[in-house]
């Protein structure tokens, strides 16, 4: 499935290309310790040729299980966020190290074409890293609508699968007040 996600710029017609892709989290490269897992991901939008740059307009959607912060619980999260990406040529001049370059607000939307081909990749696993919460918590339970989900917070139970727990939090199991 990973080539679907590499296209030669020679494949996009002049009309652009319309895009409906289902793909893995491995992918991506969002699977792992450092990712939580990710399912249903989905790709969707038209990627036009303008010379010899490139576009896509479209969004990415898909389903994280995250743990929330309070409680510890699983909750399912839904990620639906719009993508738009410029695709140019590497430019010929790199700046080196020590030089300065001035960043617009578009070049934080660029990826550059590599050997003929446009990489989705990259700038929909950034789309998706960034949608992530920096702090989950469980809709409408911890956030004082369901105050009997998080007084287990309160015993050092935790909201979550008993056997389960934290390993930021592991430690702190034996402490008593």
């Amino acid at each position: 499935m990973k080539a679907d996600l590499e296209i030669s710029l020679v494949r996009i017609p002049d009309d652009g290309l319309d895009l409906d892709l289902v793909v893995e989290a491995a992918d991506l490269g969002i699977e792992g310790e450092d990712w939580p897992p990710a399912t249903d991901i989905r790709i969707r939008g038209r990627l036009e040729k303008t010379g010899e740059e490139a576009v896509f307009r479209g969004r990415v959607s898909g389903k994280l299980l995250l743990v929330c912060s309070l409680g510890l619980a699983e909750l399912p999260f839904p990620v639906d966020e719009p993508l738009m990406i410029y695709f140019q040529p590497l430019p010929a001049h790199r700046p080196v190290e020590e030089e300065e370059v001035e960043l617009e607000e578009r070049s934080l939307d660029i990826s550059f074409i590599k050997g003929g081909r446009v990489e989705l990749a990259p700038p929909v696993r950034d789309i998706i890293g960034l949608a992530i919460p920096i702090q989950p918590r469980c809709p409408g339970k911890c956030l004082g609508e369901a105050p009997e989900m998080c007084r287990h917070l309160l015993e050092g139970e935790g909201v979550g699968d008993k056997e389960h727990i934290d390993p930021r939090w592991a430690s702190l199991r034996e402490w008593k007040r």
